[in-house]
């Protein structure tokens, strides 16, 4: 592990190289001998495509954000008043933190420090939002860690006597398969102590128009965001993906109820990664598949966290009930 000083009173925990679980050129290796190509849904995250996420959030037609940000916009006190004494905030996947601001204007009405932990796996967006959060905020301190969630998790610092208020939102959740996301919270429950929390935003199943159109938007960001990680492999492999002979296709796939991304070939093709030293076949319609996102039911999301150890201690919904933020703590026995 490294740690460095960072200008305006921010440091940096980085993953060793070593330590991270794959990289772009093992992902897609593997990914493009399956049927259907696949690659992990992390790597649309360079800084390209962390900008272009952000632009995805203020669509119109992308609801995920904007109801979870007027959810914690109405219950910010409340969430907070759950947490016991003092807290500190450790954030998962922290993008531009945009939303956590909400939590931690919460936050400091009720102590005169906070010390702030997001992660990232985009270092420059990381450490640029991190930088921004401080210079808005004296009383912040920031540990910012950049590393995949599950190295994340390993690298946060020993806690000290304040309780930990861990944030995982923009229904992030979604991306991972059921079992992957109970493994997931499993190992956030590890990193926990009886008098820590958890924040979990997750999406609803809801009107299938209303999902097909957050991930299909009318001013094309999200097929550029799905795009985009051809640029990446072409960048970082040596390929020589012809961008435009790929559309963006991101259907509801109601047996597995969820959203996937999909890149599809516009015709037969041939593409050649030289760091790969391969060459891989599409055909006419064929599609990569990119990302999944799960939607559930209540319910449902509250089984899978049991399943990991975690017991839902309360919930809110936006006024529609497309969305849901859900505070859980350990459950006893274990």
């Amino acid at each position: 592990m490294t740690k460095q000083a960072i200008p305006n009173g921010v440091s940096l925990i980085q993953a060793p190289k070593h330590n991270r679980q794959q990289s772009l050129k093992d992902a897609v290796a593997e990914g493009f001998k399956r049927t259907p190509k696949s690659t992990p849904a992390l790597f649309f995250y360079d800084t390209a495509g962390s900008q272009l996420f952000e632009q995805i959030c203020k669509l119109p037609e992308y609801y995920p954000t904007r109801t979870e940000h007027k959810i914690l916009t109405d219950k910010a006190s409340d969430i907070v008043s759950i947490a016991t004494g003092e807290v500190e905030l450790v954030e998962l996947g922290s993008g531009n933190s945009a939303k956590t601001r909400i939590l931690i204007d919460a936050i400091l009405a009720n102590q005169p420090h906070l010390h702030y932990i997001p992660t990232d796996i985009s270092t420059d967006f990381l450490l640029e939002s991190s930088i921004a959060l401080k210079n808005e905020y004296a009383p912040l301190s920031v540990t910012a860690i950049a590393a995949e969630h599950n190295d994340a998790l390993q690298l946060l610092p020993e806690g000290g006597s304040q309780s930990r208020l861990f944030l995982f939102l923009g229904s992030n959740i979604g991306n991972s398969e059921p079992e992957e996301a109970v493994s997931f919270i499993g190992q956030i429950r590890r990193r926990m102590r009886s008098e820590d929390c958890l924040l979990i935003g997750f999406d609803l199943v809801k009107d299938r128009q209303v999902l097909f159109d957050a991930y299909n938007d009318k001013a094309g960001i999200t097929a550029e965001f799905n795009k985009n990680l051809l640029v990446r492999i072409n960048r970082e492999l040596g390929g020589d993906f012809e961008v435009n002979r790929f559309d963006h296709h991101a259907p509801f796939v109601e047996a597995h109820s969820r959203i996937e991304m999909r890149l599809i070939s516009r015709c037969d093709q041939t593409v050649y990664l030289e760091r790969l030293g391969q060459s891989f076949g599409f055909e006419d319609g064929e599609y990569l598949h990119t990302e999944n996102s799960y939607k559930y039911t209540l319910a449902g999301f509250e089984s899978l966290c049991e399943a990991a150890g975690m017991k839902m201690q309360k919930y809110w919904l936006d006024e529609h009930g497309w969305f849901a933020v859900g505070l859980f703590h350990r459950a006893s026995g274990g």
